[in-house]
Order: structure tokens, then sequence, then C-alpha cells
């Protein structure tokens, strides 16, 4: 029995040996194997100062520059129409004349009381000069004289509201009535829209209100022309936000010559907010913790070590690098979760 247990413990010494023996050589063959084996294989990038471009995305509505309802002032029958759609007329060409007789007869009547009045008048202040009429005749004939160009200017106002001519330079849209037609007031005979200029409406969030100012360039799109850009400024900042939204509702001006851009249309607006030149790194480099931010960079033997650094701005994709980098040095991207300080890396990816 004695004999047995002497053999247990000897036993039990053995292994308690074996197993100390292995804590001490298992870490040290362990450092061996990893210089000796094969670097880890990731993809780094260098640092680089480029053109960093902060930039917001909305939708749009086209509008035109100017635009409006050429409508009928009165009741009465169309004349004239001189409507060719989608066609460019020029300011103060004519579009329509509305029936006008009675309209020309009444300018014709009061031009010629007008030129009656006038001449008692003149008769009057002659006989005026030598003390052989009275003050209050003359007085009178003149109020006379004034009543009538009151009534002729109004005369001649209805007359000229009887032709329909183009306020501004644009494109007729399509006519709405037919030459001999009864109007009403108000009743709409085409459109007229400056397409020259194409303005954009969008809606951009309360946040971004003190980084938009006039005169910012923005870039539009549209589903009809695929990729192809329209290029704007800024042209004006609503002075309200929606209550609801919070949003403020801001226009962009867009040259339009070929006239590709139509009102109506939905529009994808792209608001430059920012362009500088900054140092950058891509944003799979950073290794968060807690509130600091690392990356892993390497030096001229392919070592790595973990660096804190300072971030600023951040664009898709990329993030601004305010110190603890210099242009030009190496930064592990992709590969990271394998690394620590010390590590040799194998650059597959740069």
């Amino acid at each position: 029995m004695t004999k047995l247990h002497s053999k247990l413990i000897w036993v039990i010494l053995i292994a308690l040996t074996v197993f100390v023996g292995y804590l001490y050589f298992m870490p040290k063959q362990t450092n061996d194997s990893q210089r000796g084996s094969a670097a880890v294989a990731v993809s780094t990038a260098k640092v680089e100062t480029k053109a960093m471009i902060r930039s917001i995305s909305s939708l749009g509505t086209g509008i035109a520059n100017n635009s409006i309802a050429l409508v009928s002032p009165t009741n009465d029958f169309i004349t004239e129409l001189h409507i060719s759609e989608g066609k460019h007329v020029k300011r103060g060409a004519i579009v329509a004349k509305l029936h006008d007789v009675q309209e020309r007869a009444r300018v014709t009547e009061l031009e010629g009381v007008l030129e009656d009045q006038k001449r008692q008048l003149a008769r009057l202040k002659n006989l005026a000069t030598s003390q052989a009429t009275a003050q209050s005749l003359l007085d009178e004939q003149q109020t006379k004289v004034n009543t009538t160009l009151a009534q002729l200017d109004i005369a001649k106002a209805q007359l000229a509201e009887m032709t329909i001519a183009a306020p501004f330079s644009g494109y007729l849209g399509l006519r709405l009535v037919s030459e001999g037609a009864y109007v009403n007031s108000g009743t709409v005979i085409t459109t007229l829209d400056d397409l020259s200029v194409l303005r954009v409406a969008f809606s951009v969030a309360e946040h971004y209100l003190a980084d938009i100012k006039v005169g910012m360039p923005l870039t539009v799109t549209n589903s009809a022309y695929g990729d192809i850009e329209f290029f704007g400024k800024v042209s004006a900042i609503d002075t309200r936000l929606d209550p609801i939204t919070r949003t403020v509702t801001v226009h962009g001006a867009l040259p339009n010559e070929d006239l590709r851009l139509r009102p109506g249309m939905l529009l994808n607006v792209q608001l430059e907010l920012d362009n500088r030149m900054a140092m950058q790194i891509s944003e799979k480099a950073l290794v968060p913790q807690q509130q600091k931010q690392f990356v892993y960079s390497v030096d001229a033997n392919n070592v790595v070590h973990q660096t804190e650094v300072t971030i600023g701005q951040r664009i898709p994709g990329w993030v601004e690098i305010l110190s603890g980098l210099n242009e030009g040095d190496v930064v592990v991207v992709e590969g990271i979760q394998k690394l620590r300080s010390g590590v040799t890396i194998n650059q597959v990816g740069s």
C-alpha cells in the first residue's frame, strides 16, 4: 500500500514538471513560430492630400425663370390669334386680339371732345388777358379739359387690354382657345415660359442652414438624361423654414439654352457645401477605442504600429486627418482584425 502511494506521488510530480515545462517553453516556441511564419497579408493605402468635397443631396422641382398664363382681361370675341405652340416670342409680340370696335370708337370720341375743349380753353385764356371774361369760367373750362383727359386715359387703357401681348421673351405653350371664340374674363388663352434659365426648388434640413450661401455651386441630374450633369448656383434662400418639416426652401439657377430641362421635372440636386484640400485616409483604416481613434501605421520594415490620430470632417468613405499622421504615411485599411503592434505584414493591396 505504501509503495502504491509512493508511485502515485511520483506520477503526480512528473506530470506537474511536464506541465510547468510546457508553460515555460510554449510562449517562446509560439513567438519563434510567429517570427518564422509568413507575414500577415493586409491591404494598405497612403495618406494623401486631396480635395475634400462635402455635399448634401435633395430632390427638387424645375421652375421656369418667368412663367405666366396669358388670360383674357374681359368678356368678348377673339378676332386674332397668333400662337405658334412651343415657339419663341419676343417681349411685346402680339399673341391675341379681342373685338375692340367699341373701345376704339370711345377713344376717337373722347379725342374729338378733348380737342374742342382745348380750343375753348385757349379762347378763354385770350379773353382773360384783356379782362373780358371771368376767372371762374376759365377754371371751369380747365376742369372739363382735365376730366376729359382722365376719361381718355381710361379709354386708351381699355383699348390696350383688348390686345394681349407677351410681357417678356419666352416660349408659348399649347393653344387653349380658337380664333372667333367668345371668352370670359380670366379665360386662359395659352402659357408663356422663360426657359433660358431654369430654377430648381429643393428643401434642405435646418441643420445645414448656416452652411448654405447664395452662389454655392450645385449639380443636377434627371432620369431623362441618365448620368449627364447640369451645373448651376444657389440663387435664393427662403427667409422662413417649414415649421412641420424643419426644412428651408432653396432655389438654384441653371443655364438652359439648349432647353433640355423643363418646368415640373423631378431633379436630383447635389449641393456642394465645402471644397478644400485636406489630408485624408479611408474610413476603414480607423480603429475606434472609447473616445479615441487609432490606425495601424506601417514602417519601412513592414511592421505595424498602433497610432492615435485626430480626425476632422467626414465624407462618404473618407475622413480628414488633423494630427497623428503625415502625408505619404502608409496605413492598413483591410485585415485590421488580425493585427497588433509589432506584427510584420505583407502588403497585398496597396
